[in-house]
């Protein structure tokens, strides 16, 4: 039994993929319940609401839209020249295609 157990690495928990998955899905259930909502109201009789109803769905897209926009946006300075996993790959000495030294002639 000299084996050494081997502590299994646990997976750093990226918040930001988080929250921004729940505000795209909570923007997702909002129009769903209000497109519901604007079933039970018309078949009800009742299309006041539906105005109301279909503002909500608006807001809610928009909701969406901006989770995605920033979280995207996030991504896209993370992974650019200067951002912490760009960064973090160069000090890995990745290869890029101005860095690379072979002799073959540029295309």
């Amino acid at each position: 039994m000299g084996k050494r157990l081997q502590k299994k690495k646990k997976k750093k928990v990226e918040w930001h993929k988080i929250i921004a998955l729940l505000v795209i899905l909570l923007g997702f259930l909002i129009v769903q319940e209000c497109f519901v909502l604007m079933y039970l109201c018309i078949k009800g009789g009742y299309t006041a609401t539906a105005a109301w109803l279909t503002a909500a769905v608006g807001v809610a897209e928009v909701v969406i839209g901006a989770g995605a926009t920033n979280y995207f946006a996030l991504a896209k300075s993370d992974h650019s020249e200067g951002g912490i996993t760009f960064e973090a790959a160069k000090a890995k000495n990745f290869i890029t295609e101005e860095d690379n030294n072979s002799t073959s002639p540029p295309i």
